[in-house]
């Protein structure tokens, strides 16, 4: 049996107390909006409101242990209130009018199971939302109560298997963070005081490719790089774009081994280590490639050095602000960079291989467990339904 959500949930919208009047904010209340979506569940707000702000408003507060959905922005998200707290017009709270005929943890599965067509509902030119029809209009599967609740629990474990391993990966970040520091000090001040050279005496820097529409006639179309494939310590793959590169464009934008792709423009010196992730790949115009002087820098470290730099503020004062910050390459090569002694960066190399390795092993398990997640979140909101009324 399908009912659809409007019969099921009273739907209860919210508000923004005046800006302009102080009485209104800074009170006991926490006030959600769009930018709270961090997780499934909403335990602390940005912004706080006055019971003043509440009454002359139209904000709402919503009792704990409620569903709350975006309809403008963040379309698809959903998120579990933790404690009492008011909304924005931005955000719908999910009355469920009958807990005997459904329940919220089974209601919260199905709305993240059709997060992507949520998301796919929504209409603007700049800013996308849907409207309440779009809610009301979702037809949801409703086994027997006790079914809902053996679906809900089985995903739950699904997920918190999912959770672990992202925290795995989270702590295991930390702990090579912290090992850096205390094998090299910080590389702003360094206090361990290293030898100093110019990153443009130990490493080979070169800029990608810049793109032009003559680069796009398809003529020897290869795989590049840009900023958005860069990640701290990673790469995404997954939308790679082509251009063409020439006999000697290939030998002079080539990527090798342990080079390592620094972003010059947007987050500057964010960076990563290639390692031959695929093959016949390039880069462009807005990433450097580095390749460390191997009798005297690992490529490890130089990665851990620039992320160092970008965090603690290393970085600022090589930043051109011409219409957004940028990494010359003259500024890039006179970096000044600690030199500790190499055997000492090869010990920290073995350290973050092994990192690697077990963040591989993770990624691979979260992956594969999204997977699984999804895969028995939609049988268990369409087949495994369907199979159940036609044993009933």
């Amino acid at each position: 049996m399908k009912k659809q959500l409007g019969e099921l949930v009273e739907i209860v919208g919210g508000g923004t107390p005046s800006k302009d009047n102080p009485e209104f904010w800074g009170g006991t209340i926490p006030w959600a909006s769009v930018k709270d979506f961090k997780s499934s569940e909403l335990h602390t707000t940005a912004d706080y409101i006055t019971d003043v702000g509440v009454k002359k408003s139209a904000t709402n507060v919503i009792p704990a242990g409620n569903i709350i959905v975006p309809t403008r922005m963040a379309l698809g998200k959903v998120a579990v209130n933790k404690v009492d707290m008011a909304i924005n017009q931005d955000l719908k709270a999910l009355i469920v009018k009958d807990e005997s005929e459904l329940s919220k943890p089974y209601l919260l599965r199905f709305l993240e199971s059709k997060s992507e067509f949520i998301g796919k509902q929504g209409k603007g030119a700049t800013v996308k939302g849907i409207t309440l029809d779009v809610l009301r209009g979702l037809e949801i599967p409703l086994p027997p109560l006790t079914e809902q609740k053996r679906i809900a629990a089985t995903l739950d474990k699904a997920d918190a298997i999912r959770r672990k391993r992202q925290q795995a990966i989270q702590l295991a970040d930390e702990f090579l963070r912290a090992v850096f520091l205390h094998m090299f000090g910080d590389p702003v001040t360094n206090p361990k005081g290293w030898e100093v050279k110019r990153l443009g005496e130990v490493v080979e820097s070169q800029l990608g490719k810049m793109l032009s529409q003559k680069a796009k006639e398809g003529r020897s179309p290869k795989k590049y790089l840009r900023n958005a494939n860069v990640r701290w310590r990673s790469f995404d793959l997954n939308d790679l774009l082509e251009m063409d590169f020439n006999t000697d464009e290939v030998k002079k934008f080539n990527l090798k081994n342990g080079d390592l792709l620094v972003c010059e423009g947007g987050e500057v010196g964010r960076c990563a280590i290639w390692r031959d992730n695929i093959n016949d790949c390039y880069f462009q115009k807005a990433l450097h490639r580095i390749r460390p002087n191997s009798k005297v820098l690992t490529s490890e470290y130089v990665q851990e050095y620039f992320f160092w730099m970008a965090r603690l503020g290393g970085l600022s004062d090589s930043v051109s602000e011409v219409t957004f910050s940028h990494l010359t390459a003259e500024k890039l090569k006179s970096l000044k960079i600690p030199m500790p002694p190499l055997d000492r960066q090869l010990k920290f190399s073995y350290i973050y291989q092994k990192y690697e390795r077990l963040c591989e092993r993770n990624f691979t398990s979260i992956s594969m467990g999204s997977d699984s997640f999804e895969s028995i979140s939609q049988k268990a909101f369409s087949h495994a339904l369907d199979d159940w009324d036609q044993s009933h």
